[in-house]
């Protein structure tokens, strides 16, 4: 057990994931990259309240620079918008815009895909005590 090393395990298979969605969505998509269609997703998953940048670095665990700049590049694609708040013109929604609306949907059947590619030969019980593990090590880190 001393030379298994879960952390290099888990950046092995983030960095597996990363590279097959980012082939996928270029394909599809040629400014997003992986992260910004997690962002996409999850910004469409959360309409119904205000997105703050601050949200999309807790979701994500990223800095505030790398946030940023991703949204930066975001806004730029025409993917989100950043909208003042009436109550302090500081801080700026994220508002996902119709062309992001509609990258999120043509990516989804890719992303459906894919997780079933991945989940492949895994027992729902077997993704459920993995999850949890990845949980556990996460809290560890925080």
């Amino acid at each position: 057990m001393e030379n298994m090393h879960a952390g290099l395990a888990v950046r092995t298979l983030s960095n597996l994931i990363h590279r097959k969605i980012n082939q996928m969505v270029a394909e599809e998509e040629e400014t997003l990259t992986a992260h910004q269609m997690w962002v996409l997703k999850f910004l469409v998953n959360q309409e119904d309240r205000e997105i703050m940048q601050r949200d999309i670095e807790r979701e994500f665990s990223i800095r505030r620079s790398t946030a940023s700049h991703m949204l930066t590049l975001m806004e730029h694609g025409g993917y989100i918008r950043r909208v003042p708040v009436p109550s302090d013109a500081r801080m700026k929604r994220i508002v996902l815009t119709e062309k992001g609306r509609q990258a999120h949907e043509r990516m989804g059947e890719r992303i459906k895909r894919f997780e079933t590619l991945l989940r492949e030969g895994v027992t729902d019980q077997e993704l459920e005590w993995f999850l949890g593990i990845i949980e556990r090590l996460q809290q560890n880190i925080r």
